[in-house]
C-alpha cells in the first residue's frame, strides 16, 4: 500500500516533470529557431556589410575610370582626325596624360592607368600607359603594349582591350599576376565609342591586395572566414585554396557550393556543405564586379550559442526539478507528519491505549483535524476514566472494587510467571458488621465500613486497597510497605483502638491476616491469598474468643496480635 506521502510526491513530481518536458521542449525548440535565425542574420549581415564595403571600393574605382573615360570622349574633336592625323593623335594623347595620371593618383590601389586607341586605325603602341614600377612607387610613363605582337584571341596579354570591346560595356577583368612588379591585379576597363565605331579603351589596373585585405580581415565566430570566387567558380581569394583553382577540383564536397554560387540563391537562410569532413554553413553576396563574396563558418561554432542556451535551459530544468523534489519532500513531510501521528494515535486507541498526545499542529485543515482528534481522545479518556471509576471503584468507600482486584491478580500472576516479584497480601474483615446492620440499620453498617476503610487507607497509604466483599478488604504490599509491614500492622492495631465500632462504647474491630509470596511454594496468586485469608480467619477466631472471655471475666485480657507466624 502506497503512503499518502508517496502519492503526493508522485503527483507533484509528475506535474513537475510534465511541465519541465513541455517548457523544456518549447524552450529547446525556440532556442533552435531563434538561435538559428540569429546565426543566419549574423552571417548575412556580416556578408552584406563586407560586400557593401567592397562594392564601395569598386564603385570609387569605377567612378575614377568613368570620369577619365568621359573626359577622353569629350576631348576628342574628330574620330577622322584621330585616324588620319598623327600630330593630332599625339597632341590628344598629351592632353589626356595629366588627367589620367591625376585620376590614378587619387584612386585607391591604382597601379596603372592607360588610354589605348583602336589598333585598326592607330599604331600598335599608340595611346598612353603610366604605371608604378613598385607597389608603393610613383607613376612612370611606359611604352604601351604592342598590339601587333599578340593575337586578338590572346586574352592573357591583350584581353584587357578586346574583352571590353567585344562586350560593348565597361568590364571588370579577372585578377591576374603581374610578374614585372610581383603584384596580383584586377582591371576595370571602359570602351570608348564615336559614331558607332570603337575609339579605344580607358582602364586602370588595381592592386588586388586591397581587396584581399578586406576579405582576409573578415572573421565570424571563432574560425569562420570569407573568400572570393568568380563567376566560373574559380577561386579568387581563399585562405587555403590557391587563386585560379576551380573549387570543384579542390574538393568534391565543394561542387554543391559552386552550384549554389552560380544560382545565387542565398538570402536569409544559410547554405550547408561539408569541407574536409567538417560541417559548415555559408552566406554569400554577388559584388559589383560579378565576383561572389562568401562567409563560411563551422556548424559547431554557429550552433555553440544554441547549445549553450539549451544547456542552460536543461540545467535550469534540472535545478527546478531538484528544488521541486526537495520542496515536495519537505512539504509532504510537514503535511503527512501529523497524519502519521493521527494514524499511530488511532492504532493505539484501537488497542485500548488512550494515553496519546498529538504534538504536531498545523494551521490548516489537518491541524483542525488533529485538534478535533485530540479533543475527542481527551473526552474519550475522561469518559473511559469515569466508566473505569464506576467499574473499578467501590461506590461506598471509593477504593478499588473486586473487579479491579481480579485485574490486579491477573497482572501479578503474569509477573510471577516472568520473574520473582516481592509482595505480600493482607486480608482484612470487619467484625460485627452483620450485628450492627441488624440492630442499628444498614446506614450505621455503611458508616462502619467507611470508617474501617479510612483506617486501612490511612495505614497503608502507599499500597492499593481493594474491597472484595461487604466487609472484606485486600491490600497488596510492595516496596516500602512490604519492608515495614510489622510496624504498619502495629500502627493499624493502635488505630482500631481509637475508632468507634459502630455502637456506643465499642471500638472498631477488624480481623487481619498476612501472607508473603514464596516463589518456591506459591505457584499462583491464589496460593498467597489463601494463606493470608486463613491467617485472617484464625485472627478473627482469636478476637472472637477474647471478646467472649472478656464478657465472662471481668478481668482484662491481653490482646492478640492476630498475625499468623510465618
Amino acid at each position: 500500500m502506497k503512503s499518502i506521502q508517496t502519492k503526493f510526491i508522485t503527483l507533484i513530481l509528475s506535474c513537475v516533470l510534465l511541465s519541465s518536458l513541455v517548457i523544456g521542449g518549447a524552450g529547446v525548440r525556440i532556442a533552435h529557431t531563434v538561435v538559428d535565425r540569429d546565426s543566419a542574420q549574423i552571417m548575412n549581415l556580416l556578408c552584406s556589410e563586407k560586400a557593401s564595403e567592397l562594392d564601395g571600393l569598386f564603385s570609387r574605382i569605377e567612378q575614377s575610370v568613368k570620369t577619365l573615360a568621359l573626359y577622353t570622349s569629350e576631348q576628342l574633336e574628330s574620330l577622322e582626325r584621330l585616324k588620319t592625323d598623327p600630330d593630332y593623335m599625339n597632341a590628344y594623347t598629351s592632353q589626356l596624360m595629366s588627367v589620367a595620371v591625376n585620376a590614378a593618383d587619387n584612386t585607391e590601389g591604382a597601379l596603372a592607368v592607360y588610354v589605348r586607341f583602336n589598333p585598326k586605325f592607330s599604331p600598335p603602341t599608340s595611346g598612353l600607359f603610366w604605371s608604378r614600377t613598385t607597389r608603393n612607387g610613383n607613376f612612370e610613363e611606359l611604352t604601351p603594349t604592342d598590339f601587333s605582337t599578340y593575337s586578338p584571341s590572346d586574352t592573357e596579354h591583350v584581353g584587357w582591350y578586346y574583352v571590353p570591346v567585344n562586350n560593348g560595356a565597361a568590364t571588370w577583368m579577372d585578377p591576374y599576376y603581374n610578374q614585372n612588379i610581383d603584384v596580383e591585379m584586377v582591371s576595370y576597363v571602359i570602351p570608348i565609342y564615336r559614331d558607332n565605331e570603337t575609339v579605344g579603351v580607358v582602364g586602370m589596373d588595381i592592386d588586388f591586395s586591397i581587396i584581399e585585405d578586406v576579405v582576409s580581415g573578415i572573421r565570424v565566430y571563432d574560425s569562420g572566414y570569407a573568400f572570393l570566387v568568380d563567376t566560373q567558380g574559380m577561386v579568387v581569394s581563399h585562405r587555403e585554396i590557391p587563386m585560379g583553382t576551380p573549387m570543384g577540383n579542390a574538393d568534391k564536397s565543394l561542387i554543391p557550393v559552386v552550384s549554389e554560387l552560380e544560382n545565387g540563391t542565398t538570402g536569409s537562410s544559410l547554405f550547408s556543405y561539408v569541407w574536409r569532413g567538417q560541417d559548415k554553413e555559408l552566406s554569400f553576396r554577388t559584388l559589383r564586379n560579378s565576383m561572389h563574396l562568401a562567409v563560411s563558418a563551422p556548424v559547431s561554432e554557429i550552433d555553440s550559442a544554441r547549445n549553450r542556451l539549451i544547456l542552460h535551459i536543461l540545467t535550469a530544468l534540472v535545478l527546478i526539478s531538484a528544488l521541486s523534489v526537495l520542496l515536495t519532500v519537505i512539504f509532504t513531510r510537514r503535511l503527512v507528519r501529523p497524519l502519521k501521528e493521527l494514524n499511530a494515535a488511532a492504532k493505539k486507541i484501537a488497542e485500548g491505549d488512550l494515553s496519546v498526545t498529538i504534538s504536531h499542529q498545523t494551521r490548516d485543515e489537518v491541524g483542525t483535524l488533529a485538534d478535533s482528534f485530540q479533543k475527542t481522545v481527551d473526552s474519550l479518556q475522561k469518559y473511559i476514566t469515569y466508566i473505569n471509576g464506576l467499574a473499578y471503584r467501590d461506590p461506598l468507600t471509593g477504593v478499588k472494587n473486586k473487579t479491579a482486584y481480579l485485574e490486579a491478580e491477573r497482572l501479578m500472576e503474569e509477573r510471577m510467571r516472568t520473574g520473582r516479584p516481592e509482595f505480600a497480601v493482607v486480608v482484612m474483615d470487619i467484625n460485627g458488621l452483620k450485628e450492627v446492620n441488624d440492630t442499628c440499620g444498614h446506614d450505621f453498617g455503611d458508616i462502619l465500613i467507611i470508617d474501617a476503610c479510612k483506617l486501612i487507607c490511612r495505614t497503608f497509604k502507599r499500597s492499593p486497597v481493594y474491597r472484595i466483599g461487604g466487609d472484606e478488604f485486600v491490600i497488596i504490599l510492595e516496596n516500602a510497605d512490604l519492608a515495614h509491614y510489622p510496624e504498619l500492622l502495629e500502627e493499624f492495631a493502635r488505630g482500631m483502638a481509637g475508632c468507634c465500632g459502630g455502637r456506643p462504647g465499642e471500638s472498631l474491630s477488624i480481623a487481619r491476616g498476612i501472607a508473603i509470596y514464596d516463589s518456591q511454594t506459591d505457584l499462583v496468586f491464589a496460593n498467597v491469598f489463601k494463606r493470608a485469608d486463613d491467617a485472617m480467619y484464625q485472627n478473627k477466631a482469636a478476637m472472637k474468643a477474647r471478646a467472649v472471655s472478656k464478657k465472662e471475666d471481668a478481668a482484662p485480657s491481653s490482646p492478640a496480635d492476630g498475625v499468623k507466624p510465618l
